[in-house]
């Protein structure tokens, strides 16, 4: 009786939660696997896609959750960010978190050789360009809520210290670009309590390949990941939600990697 007690408290407590995120990029891997765990959470959820129609799983969430809502946004359309933070302008929201953006190591691989201007400056613009954009449009929100959470999805491959081969210098530097802009963004609105945290998720076993029993299922680069031991568990993202309510303006100092490891900038 009291274990049956406690455990609808738990619920109630769960489903009653008021916080609200916004992410961007949540039509499929990392980003719709956010979507989802903050909503069974009970958060209220805003997930953008540039083309919901088009995205089925999200589709699925949306029906499942009552509280999580889809918001058709491409990041790199700055009237269409502007017009969506100009809808939500007096909505708080506890987390921003920055999720979309070109993942070369999932579209193809650019390298050296040389490198196409045009793809890399594609590249600098999406994942840096758009995600100051995006930051400074929901600055007013964040500040509103209660966490005031500006959190940028970063990489490994985005620590210059820990480069060891010339694999995908644009993605990289973009990466290293997005650490840098955040990091002294995290300057500008600390004196306004908004933390700007950078978090590397690392390729998360978003599709549960871990557990896959026929080989011939798994991409080539998961099987090359899973050898390495460089693939993240499902539950990575979890651990990132939570990793995200413990952090404040007093780490944004630090390169967090999905597990908590400080990682080198």
């Amino acid at each position: 009786m009291i274990r049956a007690l406690i455990a609808a408290m738990l619920l109630m407590a769960t489903t009653a939660r008021a916080d609200t995120v916004l992410i961007t990029g949540a039509s499929q891997g990392h980003g719709l696997a956010f979507a989802e765990d903050y909503a069974a959470r009970g958060w209220t959820v805003i997930a953008t896609a540039r083309t919901p129609a088009k995205a089925p799983e999200l589709q699925a969430l949306a029906k499942k959750y009552p509280k999580l809502t889809i918001e058709a946004l491409d990041v790199t359309n700055f009237k269409q960010v502007d017009a969506l933070a100009a809808k939500y302008k007096g909505t708080a929201i506890d987390v921003l978190n920055l999720n979309g953006a070109i993942n070369s190591f999932r579209v193809g691989v650019e390298a050296f050789g040389p490198l196409d201007p045009a793809r890399l400056n594609e590249i600098l613009s999406t994942n840096v360009t758009a995600q100051l954009h995006m930051a400074e449009a929901f600055l007013e929100s964040v500040g509103a809520s209660k966490q005031k959470k500006i959190v940028a999805m970063s990489a490994v491959g985005g620590s210059i210290t820990n480069v060891k081969n010339p694999t995908a210098p644009a993605y990289r530097a973009s990466k290293a670009a997005l650490n840098m802009i955040m990091r002294a963004y995290g300057e500008q609105v600390k004196a306004r309590g908004v933390a700007v945290l950078v978090i590397a998720p690392g390729t998360v076993d978003i599709h549960d390949y871990l557990n896959e029993k026929d080989p011939a299922k798994i991409p080539e680069r998961y099987k090359r990941n899973m050898a390495a031991g460089g693939l993240a568990p499902r539950t990575a993202i979890g651990n990132m939600i939570d990793l995200i309510d413990q952090l404040g303006v007093a780490d944004i100092g630090s390169f967090h990697q999905w597990d908590g490891k400080i990682l080198p900038w």
